[in-house]
């Protein structure tokens, strides 16, 4: 790799000296014009306007400048710019040459691959000799890979820099070497997938996104009334039974004042009396007590609405579980 980057910056120098003054011209030969030449011209039919000539002239000259100071990255961006202004497939050379530089060895043969297309019978049998020796030395530092997700509409990204749409239609040109895809899509968690691969690999990515669930609690549902039979039996069983303690008072209570009042009655026939009296009192209030709460608890279970959502629920997601529901 070392003796390939030396010769081509060998061949950089000498080729970007005898295109300084005539990148974009649309008869530029391998030598530059002699001074006082007009600017260059675009290669597209009809002359570029002069302001934009002159501008990729300076911009040439200053990606020059920049190539001979080692900052290939500026340089690169000086070319491009020249490239953009006035178009022509000779430039296209150059900007390879630099692209090996950086070592963007997808860049550089997609740019070569260009020049052969539109420089067609133009270019000299050697140059285009070179040019296909470059490129399959080129192949040796690219591998392609066959990218796609299972989302509609995800975006991809090749180590943080995202990738054209079209990059979905067929094999994408990449470096060699350790790469990071990244897809994100409305509705899915973000896939990763890192692969690394070999000069002259071809490759399959497949990145699955996974779908976030969207939880909606559920609106609280109502129940019809109903009666609480068990309550309601019960404070009947109870009324009942102070009902009937009620009346075996009272008739306790009676004998009572009826063995007050006879002459005969003894002691023990009156207190026996009065503790009847007594133990019916107490269990008829206490009966009544219990109807009286039974029938309450009863009434209110009866009209009570029952407002119960439904269970809390989870989902597992690659990043944990999420809950949903009422707690």
């Amino acid at each position: 790799m070392m003796a390939m980057a030396f010769g081509y910056r060998v061949r950089l120098a000498s080729a970007l000296t005898a295109l300084t003054l005539v990148v974009g011209a649309a008869d530029a030969k391998a030598d530059p014009p002699p001074p006082g030449e007009n600017a260059p011209t675009a290669a597209s039919p009809g002359p570029a306007p002069a302001q934009a000539g002159e501008e990729a002239s300076t911009r040439f000259k200053r990606g020059l400048q920049l190539f001979d100071e080692g900052d290939y990255a500026l340089a690169v961006v000086e070319f491009e710019r020249a490239y953009q202004l006035a178009p022509n497939y000779r430039a296209l050379y150059n900007i390879g040459l630099v692209n090996v530089q950086l070592a963007r060895y997808a860049d550089a043969t997609r740019t070569f691959e260009q020049y052969l297309r539109d420089g067609g019978a133009e270019i000299a049998p050697p140059r285009k000799a070179e040019v296909a020796k470059a490129l399959a030395e080129l192949k040796l530092r690219t591998a392609t890979v066959d990218i796609s997700t299972n989302a509609p509409g995800a975006e991809v990204s090749l180590d943080g820099k995202p990738l054209d749409a079209g990059s979905f239609h067929g094999p994408t040109l990449i470096d060699a070497g350790e790469h990071t895809f990244r897809a994100t899509a409305s509705g899915f968690q973000p896939g990763y997938r890192t692969v690394t691969l070999a000069g002259g690999d071809a490759a399959s990515v497949r990145l699955e996104l996974v779908a976030v669930s969207t939880f909606r609690p559920e609106a609280p549902r109502e129940h019809g009334r109903t009666l609480f039979v068990p309550g309601f039996v019960a404070t009947g069983v109870l009324t009942a039974g102070a009902i009937v303690s009620g009346a075996i008072m009272l008739s306790a209570q009676s004998r009572l004042t009826s063995l007050k009042n006879t002459a005969g009655s003894t002691e023990t026939q009156r207190a026996s009396a009065a503790n009847e009296v007594n133990t019916a009192a107490t269990v008829a209030d206490v009966c009544t007590g219990l109807a009286l709460v039974s029938g309450g608890v009863s009434l209110y279970l009866s009209l009570h609405v029952d407002h119960s959502l439904r269970p809390s629920v989870g989902n597992v997601v690659p990043q944990g579980v999420v809950l949903s529901g009422n707690f």
